[in-house]
């Protein structure tokens, strides 16, 4: 009877965990921007493993049921390139006018993105180490956040006889990272790193050049 107990003890708590995959656990958009330059540190992407180990070490120990969090970097402000709408080359003798539909983020958006076996974790472990992560490194955020929806604003543009223009997405961002290790039982189910990032405001940006 006692190994009975055992065994139904590991499948519930440490086999069954491990098997149960969301694969909606990261929200990984921001990484495809072209640019991101943050005031100080760096994204989890850039972590060394040497970082990495060194930070991991602040939740290694003998705990039972506990998600151990260690942040790295707190709100972090940066500033980023989305993508490029349009480039336009007017090789003509005239100026040329015409309206475009943009798409921009309405309001801040919250992407959650986690790496090392924390993504492949279970989604109860997922949420847990989302809202354990948000509290120790004063992110808010809401579904609301997460649902963020893009507006199409019409802008107009003109651009000078023998003259070029770049438009393109650029805006702030908010980003909080770090290290997580998840405890069950004294036995360590995953463990790697999470990251934050808030868009604070995106808007166009035009860059006009008479050099071609």
């Amino acid at each position: 009877m006692k190994k009975i107990l055992i065994l139904l003890f590991v499948i519930a708590f440490i086999i069954f965990p491990l098997t149960t995959v969301s694969v909606k656990a990261s929200s990984t958009e921001y990484l495809a921007y072209s640019e991101i330059i943050m005031s100080s540190g760096k994204l989890l992407r850039d972590f060394t493993k040497e970082e990495m180990d060194d930070a991991l070490k602040h939740t290694e120990g003998n705990y039972c049921f506990t998600i151990k969090i260690y942040p790295v970097n707190r709100n972090v402000r940066a500033t980023y390139i989305s993508q490029t709408v349009m480039s336009y080359y007017n090789t003509s003798g005239t100026d040329v006018t015409f309206t475009k539909l943009i798409e921009v983020e309405t309001n801040q958006k919250v992407s959650f993105n986690t790496g090392g076996s924390l993504s492949a974790s279970a989604s109860g472990n997922i949420k847990k180490v989302k809202a354990e992560a948000a509290a120790k490194g004063n992110v808010s955020y809401s579904k609301q956040q997460e649902k963020s929806y893009k507006e199409k604003l019409e802008e107009k543009f003109v651009i000078e006889a023998g003259s070029s223009i770049i438009v393109y997405l650029t805006g702030s961002l908010i980003i909080s990272n770090g290290v997580a290790s998840v405890y069950d039982f004294f036995y360590r189910l995953c463990y790697g790193g999470y990251e934050f990032v808030t868009i604070t405001e995106q808007y166009t940006r035009v860059v006009k050049s008479t050099e071609f």
